[in-house]
């Protein structure tokens, strides 16, 4: 197996382990607002789906590599040479301190690690959609690939409203936990977790697009 084909096997990977964790996330929340179901059962289920919520996050952070690496060899991407090393290391440090925090839940590890990749999200979110430009603007680069680039920045950013969002969600589910469920509470929920949901499906809407140009290759 050539080097290309390794890594389109990997890209792939990234984006079946990103989609589909991801819906089964989404179903947890959903679940999760059920007023029918005991307070014990809706908080197990959300935390199943922040369980499963660890493959999302880790495919995002190792798509950007394995997309600049399969560029590169398709050479689409004229990087320095000391760009795509360094950005191996940095995702690889990058993946392993946020599974550092997802090993240690509700511990200062877990704060700094969700930090850390809240700052993260920021720095390669305008570093993505600039290089998207760079890519447009230059003759080296097929359409479609600058596209993809551009959809994976866009990806970031929608992570960034999406993390902003949930916090109140997150306040208004605990508040259900430790003080008990009634409809008023229930309702604060509802309302604190609805816009998540246009965020999640705004980043599947992002992802399948960037998948389907990924596949195709369309002349633009």
């Amino acid at each position: 197996m050539t080097l290309y084909s390794t890594l389109v096997f990997i890209h792939i990977l990234l984006f079946v382990f990103w989609l589909g964790t991801d819906i089964g996330v989404f179903l947890a929340a959903k679940i999760s607002e059920r007023s029918d179901l005991g307070i014990e059962t809706r908080a197990t289920v959300l935390k199943l789906g922040m369980v499963l919520d660890r493959l999302p996050r880790s495919a995002v952070i190792l798509i950007v590599p394995t997309g600049l690496q399969l560029g590169t060899v398709l050479g689409q991407f004229a990087l320095p040479g000391f760009i795509l090393p360094a950005v191996w290391v940095i995702s690889l440090i990058w993946l392993a301190v946020m599974w550092v925090g997802f090993l240690n839940p509700e511990t200062a590890l877990e704060k700094t690690a969700t930090h850390i990749n809240f700052v993260m999200h920021l720095i390669v979110a305008p570093l993505l959609i600039g290089y998207s430009i760079y890519l447009f603007l230059g003759d080296q680069t097929a359409p479609w690939l600058a596209t993809k680039v551009l959809m994976v920045g866009l990806i970031y950013v929608t992570g960034i409203v999406l993390d902003v969002l949930f916090k109140p969600a997150v306040i208004a589910f605990v508040t259900l936990v430790t003080q008990g469920a009634t409809p008023e509470r229930d309702a604060a929920y509802s309302k604190a977790i609805g816009p998540v949901y246009y965020s999640v499906l705004a980043i599947y809407a992002l992802v399948l697009i960037a998948a389907y140009l990924g596949s195709t290759k369309p002349v633009f």
